[in-house]
């Protein structure tokens, strides 16, 4: 029989391709097929709904069984509630993306409009030369805003890893100026 479960937490296709092979290690799963674009994942065997779902889970992602293929959705919330989370997550994605992007033009103009389009630049850009500083600087801090908007979700859950793999020696030099006294750098929580 075919299932549709519904896979939270996946952001790439290298997250699908995890979640699918964690799944088709489940004995009685007989095929898999996971899908990025709309986070669900379908399952043919006699696997227990149970023991798939704790092989997601034991992934690293989150999963719930939304029912056979063409069944009608249950009128009891559940589903009400997890498309919700979902309107939520995308509205996040949303704002996150039309930020990014409303930077990234400035960004683009500030840099590259004068020079390929010759579009006037602010004044305290060009006074009473070209100023290459405050430009760097408008860069700098252009670029770190979208690094802050979502370095989140890509930079810092490699934090710990790297942290856990770097040598002591190097690690004394590189934390050394915030390192608690006698904890060694390489055992920071973050």
């Amino acid at each position: 029989m075919k299932r549709i479960f519904t896979v939270a937490g996946m952001s790439c296709a290298a997250c699908s391709a995890r979640v699918e092979k964690a799944v088709r290690g489940v004995p009685g799963v007989e095929d898999c097929a996971v899908s990025l674009l709309t986070n669900e994942m379908s399952v043919e065997g006699p696997a227990d709904d149970a023991a798939v779902v704790a092989a997601v889970e034991a992934a690293g992602y989150g999963a719930a069984p939304a029912g056979p293929v063409g069944a009608t959705p249950r009128g009891d919330g559940e589903g009400d509630a997890r498309s919700g989370s979902n309107r939520a997550e995308t509205r996040a994605l949303c704002i996150r993306l039309a930020s990014s992007l409303a930077l990234l033009g400035v960004l683009m103009y500030a840099t590259m409009g004068h020079m390929m389009l010759g579009w006037p630049l602010p004044a305290w850009f060009t006074q009473p030369e070209p100023n290459h500083v405050a430009m760097g600087l408008a860069q700098l801090l252009l670029s770190g805003a979208v690094l802050a908007l979502n370095g989140r979700f890509f930079f810092f859950p490699l934090a710990p890893r790297l942290c856990v793999l770097c040598a002591p020696p190097f690690a004394f030099f590189a934390f050394s100026s915030w390192a608690p006294r006698g904890q060694p750098p390489c055992t920071l929580k973050g």
